[in-house]
């Protein structure tokens, strides 16, 4: 007679980004059992390989975890871009031949397990409901600063998905007309100048211009070697041109977050991503340059600006709530 207890319920997210791919693994209660790291790949076939496989090494880790076993019972795929209200990719401006890939229907065929897609932010934004920092707020704005610049929109305690799924896009509003050209190919996205590309190409442009001297010797003149690494771990150095690019920097992310509570009213902005990493540098330089752009700061009820609570996990962790809340 097997006496050996049934496997408890665990659930996988996966959040796909950019250049960086995590997948975690949680039981029912959303503790954290396993994760795992991988460079995002090229082309689809590519990424659905990785993604598959970061799964099965997941199970199986969770399935063998001593002393509690582990059987996952779903999938949730968070994936930087615009996905519809099918959970359809339609267009990721950051990843490389994958628009149009309806993900889900192909990954359930090939794990034999549910399968559930949305964006990236939006799933990072389930986190935040869930256990962060907007779990006390109503209406709030998700901005992630990484690659690229994802968005979602909390009303009412929920996430807002527009009509086709697909609203909470602030990276591609235009602040810059005859600007830099953006990951989508577009001129003067907000995305061109507050992200983690966005840093490098206020660097390229300034390095061009004779400044940076520092971080020019130490990519040897080849700027497209230029990390935004380099530039914050100078500015905290001291490096006077770099801490003067980080100035310029915070001043284009307040430019969008300003745009953002100009139409949208939040009661509160939060602020995820790889760059939340650097909110010692950011933040209050942010919060200056807000408070000078927003109309009737003074006047108006304060918006505090605040970093995610769930960090660069956010993303995975929220994922797997589009299982666990299934």
């Amino acid at each position: 007679m097997n006496t050996q207890p049934s496997p408890s319920p665990a659930f996988i997210g996966i959040d796909i980004g950019g250049t960086k791919t995590l997948g975690v693994a949680v039981n029912e209660n959303g503790d954290l059992l396993e994760e795992r790291l991988l460079p995002t790949p090229q082309g689809a076939a590519e990424l659905i390989g990785t993604t598959s496989s970061m799964y099965f090494e997941l199970s199986e880790r969770v399935a063998q975890s001593s002393p509690e076993r582990f059987e996952v019972l779903g999938l949730g795929i968070g994936i930087a871009g615009l996905v519809d209200i099918d959970g359809k990719l339609r267009r990721a401006p950051n990843l490389v031949e994958v628009d149009g890939l309806d993900i889900g229907p192909i990954l359930k065929s090939k794990l034999g397990v549910p399968v559930y897609v949305d964006n990236d932010v939006n799933c990072a934004a389930l986190a935040e409901l869930s256990d962060g920092v907007a779990a006390s707020a109503n209406n709030s704005l998700l901005v992630t600063l990484g690659t690229g610049i994802g968005g979602a929109l909390i009303v009412d305690g929920r996430i807002h998905r527009g009509a086709f799924g697909m609203a909470g896009e602030p990276g591609h509003m235009i602040v810059n007309p005859r600007g830099l050209i953006c990951a989508c190919g577009k001129q003067g996205c907000w995305e061109a100048y507050a992200s983690a590309a966005g840093l490098k190409n206020l660097a390229i442009d300034k390095a061009k211009n004779g400044r940076l001297q520092q971080i020019n010797d130490k990519v040897q003149g080849d700027l497209n070697k230029i990390a935004s690494e380099d530039i914050t771990q100078a500015a905290r150095r001291g490096d006077i041109q770099s801490v003067e690019l980080i100035d310029d920097f915070a001043y284009w992310i307040a430019l969008g977050l300003t745009n953002c509570a100009a139409l949208l009213d939040p009661e509160l902005i939060i602020i995820g991503g790889g760059l939340v990493a650097e909110w010692d540098l950011l933040g209050d330089r942010i919060r200056h340059s807000f408070d000078e752009l927003l109309l009737a700061s003074t006047q108006r009820n304060r918006i505090p600006i605040k970093p995610a609570e769930n960090g660069k996990a956010a993303g995975a962790i929220g994922a797997t709530l589009l299982g666990r809340q299934r």
